[in-house]
């Protein structure tokens, strides 16, 4: 199963990936499996990893712990790449994040220095990375993009275009904080969608 998951998540980024590199690149996962609201907790400092969501659903969680509030700031499900970059030193951080398993995850875990290694003898995995930060990128803008320019209705919708039995899997109120609104606007906005 691994294997084929591993081909199948490399071609969806390169689809002229060659064989002996998604060998490479499987051989440097290992299989691990969390709990629903178990927490990620890496220290990028000393042991950087990064994590390929086989399935389940994850959030990345900002804390403003002045206000004793969270925010959910992405939902990632199945073949999502995500590395947790909370305590890098060159920016002043407002705020703490960390992501927490909306669902049991199962996941793949590498070790981002020893991908690096590897890529700087293969130009085929120095491709890779660099498709992977480009999605990462494009993802993150188009966020930023949805909570800029649509209305909470019209992001709703891209989610559940996304995850279609998301209320099936999470509670509202963490459906109602990715989407930066209230769980009562999350039920109106729920009540006219499905009563016409």
């Amino acid at each position: 199963m691994k294997d084929t998951f591993v081909h199948d998540f490399c071609k969806i980024y390169m689809n002229d990936i060659s064989q002996e590199s998604i060998d490479k690149f499987n051989n440097l996962l290992s299989f691990k499996e969390f709990s629903t609201n178990e927490v990620i907790k890496v220290d990028p400092l000393k042991n950087q990893k990064f994590y390929i969501i086989v399935d389940g659903i994850i959030a990345n969680y900002s804390q403003d712990e002045k206000a004793n509030k969270e925010y959910i700031r992405a939902i990632l499900f199945e073949k999502h790449v995500f590395i947790n970059l909370t305590g890098l030193d060159f920016v002043e951080h407002i705020s703490t994040d960390y992501y927490k398993c909306l669902t049991k995850v199962k996941f793949l875990v590498g070790d981002l220095n020893d991908f690096f290694n590897l890529a700087q003898n293969s130009v085929e995995l120095f491709n890779f990375i660099i498709k992977l930060n480009h999605v990462s990128i494009y993802y993150l803008q188009n966020r930023l993009d949805r909570l800029s320019l649509l209305d909470a209705t019209n992001r709703y919708k891209i989610l559940k275009k996304r995850i279609p039995n998301i209320e099936n899997l999470i509670p509202q109120y963490q459906i109602a904080s990715y989407l930066n609104i209230t769980p009562v606007q999350l039920s109106r906005i729920r009540k006219k969608m499905y009563s016409i």
